[in-house]
């Protein structure tokens, strides 16, 4: 039996080529670093960029070049923290970034700055927020100042209910304590936060309140409310769907009969067109209208040159302008969204190089573009794309992406040249670090994850998004079984689903956007926990989600587990 090693080989480490750059360019040490010295800010963002465009080789290359110039040991630890950093290798870009001490206030507060933005990118939402107010406690600049608590606030929103609840019995500082309490006010409504503004008269957070919660304390509840959506032809199971859960939070959000909205519904099948149907919406004295449901019917009230009264729409037209998003939200279920949070999901985790496995057909052709567009920003590396498709087999077409094909091809050439068998396993490349499964439905998910362990991948993280989920937590999930995915709250929190939870999610946080339209319209921050996610409000009016990590765990799904 012959003995074969090193059958499957991709694109060597660059980190060898460092050392040996380093090793003959008589590369001097940094200059000592003093308690008061600054951090040379030109120096660091040239090296970063080249590190983002260029890779870590040219940065090192650059460094070394600055070194030879006389850079300080201050400035050379940080642009060698960013570079790992940008290496994946978080643990050391941690301890040689924690490890920098300056008394200079501008370089202390960039550190500051970096160390936020890591623990943010890692979704370590508590840890940013102390940071953030760690920022705002020294910083004596006014500007700086909102833009801080603008940030501190964010951060706040995406801790949970029980880790804020856990926080504020711990927490002893006065300060940091009345901004735990006014993120936990702000959940409980209104009058909760009156009673904030109450007890916390000269609080930092005040003068003014942070996320646009000034404009949201002042928003009028309008007396009459349209609803504008199908409910009839073959639409019309979704438009109930999304009535339905609607009127469920209209009742929560407006418990007392005097003050809630009156509710009218337009049945929008039975005008000529949505422009003739929101007309009946003025005709009605609607002061709010919610719908259309359609992206076609989006676009066409989208495009208005005038909008009487605002709209909430239900889905996302194209081609918005900010100046023509007056009066306009556009929620959406829009699988984009989630497709971006997945990149930055695997960044944080120290992830840099990445394959997709995507449908051959324009949902997965859309789906890939927003992935890879924050996956690049962000600093990652696309080694492959495959495009799945029905004319040859799925195995064969992973196989060949992930190096097995060849290997296993080079091993048969073997054993048919010297007639004997050989000892030796295929392997896969080595030079990506985790998968994005895009699919369109559980199925199809089921299917290709084996494939993927079949073919040398069962050590690689694999992150999907929602449509990966039934919504059961049935026995064949076990072929999932530790794919990371993000699921909207409604499902997570549901005893069961069916094909119109999300529908009825949609509808309940359209009057979650209700109460807070005039606050999203002045603040480009999260206004809310919705059923379909974190909610935010571009520029242009959509309504961006942020959804809940989670990864199944045999049969079963729980909260994701940082690394």
């Amino acid at each position: 039996m012959l003995m074969v090693s090193g059958c499957a080989t991709g694109p060597s480490d660059t980190r060898p080529m460092v050392d040996a750059v380093t090793k003959t360019t008589a590369v001097p040490p940094p200059l000592p670093a003093q308690p008061e010295q600054t951090i040379d800010i030109q120096a660091r963002n040239t090296t970063r960029h080249i590190a983002m465009t260029e890779g870590s080789l040219q940065a090192r290359v650059q460094r070394n070049a600055l070194l030879i110039q006389g850079l300080d040991a201050l400035t050379a630890t940080l642009i060698e923290s960013d570079i790992t950093w940008l290496e994946g290798d978080i643990n050391t870009a941690h301890q040689l970034l924690d490890g920098l001490v300056t008394t200079d206030p501008g370089s202390r507060d960039l550190l500051l700055a970096e160390r936020l933005q890591r623990a943010s990118q890692q979704g370590l939402w508590l840890k940013a927020a102390g940071l953030a107010h760690q920022r705002l406690v020294l910083s004596g600049d006014a500007k700086q100042q909102a833009a801080l608590k603008d940030s501190l606030w964010s951060l706040l929103m995406r801790v949970d209910d029980g880790t804020l609840n856990a926080l504020l019995r711990q927490s002893s500082n006065r300060d940091w304590k009345g901004w735990l309490t006014l993120a936990e006010a702000y959940r409980q409504g209104r009058s909760a936060v009156k009673n904030w503004l109450t007890r916390h008269p000269q609080h930092a957070a005040l003068a003014p309140l942070p996320s646009g919660l000034n404009a949201w304390l002042k928003t009028a509840t309008p007396d009459t409310l349209a609803i504008m959506l199908p409910f009839s032809g073959r639409l019309a199971s979704a438009g109930e769907s999304v009535l339905k859960g609607a009127v469920e939070q209209l009742y929560r959000r407006f418990p007392d009969a005097p003050t809630r909205p009156r509710l009218i519904t337009i049945d929008i099948t039975q005008f000529p067109g949505v422009v003739s149907a929101y007309q009946s919406a003025l005709a009605a004295n609607a002061e709010v209208v919610i719908g259309p449901l359609t992206k076609s019917h989006s676009q066409t009230l989208a495009m208005l040159d005038r909008r009487p009264i605002p709209v909430i729409a239900l889905n996302r037209p194209k081609g918005l302008s900010p100046n023509q998003a007056n009066n306009w939200l556009a929620l959406s279920l829009a699988p984009e969204d989630e497709a971006r949070q997945i990149a930055r999901l695997a960044f944080g985790q120290g992830l840099r190089r990445s394959i997709t496995i995507r449908p051959d057909n324009d949902w997965g052709r859309r789906m890939e573009a927003a992935l890879q567009e924050a996956w690049r920003e962000l600093g990652g590396t696309a080694h492959t794309s495959i495009a799945l498709s029905a004319a040859t087999p799925h195995s064969e077409q992973i196989s060949k992406a992930l190096g097995g094909f060849e290997s296993e091809a080079r091993i048969a050439a073997v054993e048919e040249a010297f007639e004997a068998p050989v000892a030796a396993r295929a392997r896969r490349y080595q030079d990506f670090d985790c998968i994005f499964l895009l699919t369109q439905g559980p199925r199809d998910a089921r299917s290709l994850r084996p494939l993927l362990v079949f073919h040398y991948s069962a050590d690689v993280p694999v992150f999907a998004t929602s449509s990966i989920y039934s919504g059961d937590q049935a026995r064949q999930n076990r072929d999932l079984n530790s794919v990371i995915f993000v699921e909207i709250p409604a499902v997570l929190n549901a005893a069961s689903t069916d094909r119109f939870t999300q529908l009825k999610a949609l509808g309940h946080d359209a009057i979650t956007a209700l109460d807070h339209r005039e606050q999203a319209q002045v603040s480009h921050l999260p206004f809310a926990q919705g059923a379909t996610g974190l909610l935010t409000r571009m520029p242009n009016g959509d309504v961006e989600r942020e959804l809940i990590p989670v990864e199944f765990a045999g049969d079963k799904i729980r909260k994701h587990r940082l690394p």
